[in-house]
């Protein structure tokens, strides 16, 4: 359940946060009588949210690399474990 109430106040911010940015931008509420294609507004918008996942896998496992670059200077039995969690942050465990 603790996960569940983080994942709906989250989505509640982001909401509100989202509608804030629309009128600040638009000057109203977004209004569903408004002369747009919503589905086709909504089309582009997921195609920019694959966009943004893809940006943010490749920026992750840029950093990824990096740090194993770094654990070579470091022992052994550190070095594994900084491994062990970089393989479980990108799935790879």
């Amino acid at each position: 359940m603790e996960h569940l109430e983080k994942v709906n106040k989250k989505f509640s911010e982001t909401a509100y946060l989202q509608e804030m940015k629309g009128i600040q931008k638009y000057g109203k509420p977004l209004d569903p009588m408004d002369n747009y294609d919503w589905l086709e507004m909504a089309a582009e918008e997921q195609v920019d949210g694959y966009k943004y996942l893809i940006a943010e896998m490749e920026k992750r496992k840029f950093v990824a690399e990096r740090i194993r670059t770094i654990t070579e200077r470091c022992d052994y039995q550190v070095k594994m474990e900084i491994n062990h969690w970089l393989d479980e942050l990108e799935g790879t465990e």
